[in-house]
């Protein structure tokens, strides 16, 4: 009996008298009914193909089958609702395909009474997978048909892991922008970090929330584990009849109209429209979560938001971030972070994140001539990483800055540029630093208000491009190789060709258009985008310090078309708008310094956008809030479709320590970008 539970019946085995010895009528028959019983009792245990459902309800196994020479490891899971379990859920492993809205089911099994499944994974798949529940019954009450349950894998094949309501959101809100009627797949780096990403929501292992969401710096310290709870919450009311699902979709329903046919999809479409119905998804919150705590009220809009400040010894005034070719974050930090502020001196060190692995561990390098990094950083076509050091420091710091020197860093953190960096230009307070596609090295160089070029990234040819461009800020490359630059005191932009002459009407605008600009970027139409920041003047001297005027400020966004053209926009949460993006879909994205909130505006392809008309705001007046956001200087989007920001200064800035703590990141809100991002963005 044992035997035949655990393993096929291989009559080879036996012995030529075993096999030949004639036996009565009734034991043949007998033994033929005990090989059939077990059998089709072992085949209630093994993975079905896709297909060929399972409709045996409440199989009465014992435990899993061996795993055959088709398959890797065994994984064994659990489907539950309010901590209850599903039995005779329809269970499916399923593999991402290679754009949204394609994949494939590998395996299809049902649970038995106590929500047990298990699922071999055929060998050679290659590929991520994740896993949708339906349908069952549990405490007595048959699944609505609009509750589909999921978890996110991975290339994970084995142990254990549950499939409930917290690992439906998590996977949801980090595949979004992978997704399509519920079904997901895209490409790499973005589609497996987004995958990992959900580590930091839930313990698949458990199915409870992860230790990252429950605790500092977010846990209780932000709205995002209360947000994340009420969505669970409803999914749990929708299967057990405390929530109204039809109302619940209805509210999830997208910018374009697409309603939701299930919890699953109404989960990967929540983010991409996250202030489309909030207080009609409130309301289906239950009386009685299943998942606390909750929020108390409506949000404004429905955003998941995580803080990561490594060991929080680490970041002292994030100025902006790149993403290498893998997705990982690299941070330049302002100053030094130490325990007492009364000497505030330059950054001395380069960040590595990787948010996607356990642990986010972060990576410090040194070296290179780092010093009190600014604003600038980014990748040219090599992998190298270009960083300006801008200089930062306070009147009792010992050492005083360069201010006047580029950095230059291999994918491993070894530093190329010297002790002291690149000082040819010559440099003075550099900001914005980005390579084109030939790999040529642009500089707004704040201090002397000059655009300066390394040709083919060689500082030895150094040249200076333009000149009197009032307090250079920042630059950016459009789809022509035309080079634009932010005049920050000058209240316009200059355009230079690729070969460095300047543009017919440069520079463009007036006070009358533009007021105090700091960020730039491009788009794949060939236009770029400026932030108006309207209150901002930088500093670019020794002495100089950053003021923060007080009342509200809007701040508005400028959009500078291949001939130089000029359209201004306002709107969407605009708050001295500093650092801005652009997606994989060219709507905009912009950073605000007061104000707490991301803003989200339709670019100029308006297929892509609700409205269908450039400039509109798509993000609601009050833009997309989140508490734990302080002062935001940069903005970018990841290849996995997640909106980052730096936390740069702190709310209320400290004259002794106005620098912030670290990263802010939006789950999936952002059509994703290739990565590392050098010129107009590129999709995946």
């Amino acid at each position: 009996v044992s035997l035949c539970r655990w393993r096929r019946i291989d009559t080879t085995s036996l012995s030529a008298a075993e096999a030949s010895s004639p036996r009565p009528r009734w034991a043949r028959r007998a033994g033929g009914l005990v090989f059939l019983f077990f059998l089709i009792k072992g085949l209630a245990w093994i993975a079905i193909p896709a297909g060929a459902r399972s409709e045996a309800p409440e199989p009465a196994v014992s435990g899993p089958p061996r795993v055959g020479h088709a398959s890797n490891r065994l994984l064994v899971g659990h489907v539950e609702v309010g901590g209850e379990p599903v039995r005779g859920a329809r269970v499916q492993l399923v593999l991402a395909g290679r754009k949204a809205g394609q994949a494939r089911v590998l395996l299809d099994v049902g649970s038995d009474r106590r929500g047990r499944f298990f699922l071999a994974a055929p060998r050679g798949h290659r590929g991520q997978l994740y896993v949708t529940a339906s349908q069952g019954r549990t405490g007595g009450r048959r699944l609505p048909g609009t509750v589909v349950l999921a978890a996110a894998l991975g290339r994970r094949t084995s142990g254990q892991m549950v499939v409930n309501e917290a690992t439906t959101v998590a996977a949801g809100f980090s595949l979004a922008q992978f997704a399509g009627h519920g079904r997901i797949g895209g490409a790499e780096p973005g589609l497996p970090n987004a995958m990992r990403m959900t580590r930091n929501l839930v313990n698949l292992r458990t199915g409870r929330t992860a230790a990252f969401l429950r605790t500092a710096p977010n846990g209780t310290s932000t709205q995002t584990w209360p947000t994340f709870n009420s969505l669970a919450s409803i999914i749990g009311g929708c299967a057990t009849g405390r929530s109204d699902c039809g109302a619940f979709l209805r509210a999830a329903t997208d910018a374009w109209g697409h309603r939701p046919r299930t919890t699953w999809e109404a989960m990967t479409l929540i983010p991409q429209n996250p202030a489309g119905d909030p207080g009609g998804i409130f309301a289906q919150v239950p009386a009685r979560p299943a998942y606390r705590p909750v929020l108390h009220q409506a949000p404004a809009d429905w955003v998941l938001a995580l803080q990561f400040v490594g060991n929080g010894h680490e970041f002292s005034g994030p100025g902006n971030v790149a993403f290498d070719e893998h997705g990982a974050v690299w941070v330049i930090n302002n100053a030094q972070w130490a325990k007492k502020w009364k000497n505030v001196c330059p950054g001395l060190g380069l960040f590595k994140v990787d948010p996607f692995a356990p642990g986010r561990p972060v990576e410090q390098y040194t070296g290179g001539g780092i010093n009190g990094a600014g604003f600038g950083v980014g990748f040219d076509p090599d992998n190298h990483l270009w960083i300006g050091n801008f200089g930062f420091s306070g009147k009792r710091c010992t050492t005083e800055p360069t201010s006047n020197s580029l950095s230059e860093f291999r994918l491993d953190g070894k530093p190329l540029s010297p002790p002291r960096g690149y000082r040819q230009g010559p440099l003075s307070w550099p900001q914005g630093v980005v390579s084109d596609r030939d790999g040529n090295i642009w500089t707004a160089s704040c201090g002397n208000s000059t655009l300066v070029e390394y040709p083919d990234g060689d500082p030895r040819q150094a040249t200076v491009v333009g000149t009197g461009i009032g307090r250079a800020f920042d630059v950016a490359v459009n789809t022509e190789g035309n080079v634009f630059v932010t005049a920050n005191q000058g209240n316009q932009v200059w355009g230079f060709t690729p070969d460095g002459e300047a543009m017919s009407g440069s520079p463009f605008g007036d006070a009358s258009i533009f007021s105090d600009p700091l960020g730039i970027a491009s788009d794949r139409l060939g236009n770029t985008w400026v932030s108006n920041s309207g209150a901002i003047p930088s500093p670019c001297k020794s002495g100089e310090g950053l003021q923060t005027p007080p009342g509200t400020h809007h701040g508005s966004i400028v959009q500078v078309g291949p001939d130089g053209t000029l359209t201004k926009y306002a709107g969407a949460g605009l708050t001295i708008p500093w650092g801005i993006a652009v997606d994989g879909d060219d709507t905009i994205w912009v950073a605000n310094f007061t104000g707490q909130r991301v803003s989200h505006l339709c670019g100029a392809r308006v297929a892509t956008c609700p409205t269908g008309v450039a400039g509109d705001p798509i993000s609601p007046s009050g833009g997309y809030a989140f508490d734990g956001l302080q002062r935001n200087t940069g903005v970018q989007i990841d290849p996995s479709g997640n909106v980052w920001l730096t936390n740069n200064w702190k709310k209320i800035p400290l004259q002794v320590n106005p620098f912030g703590r670290g990263l802010v990141v939006y789950l999936g809100m952002a059509a994703p970008v290739r990565a590392p991002l050098i010129g107009p963005p590129q999709l995946p």
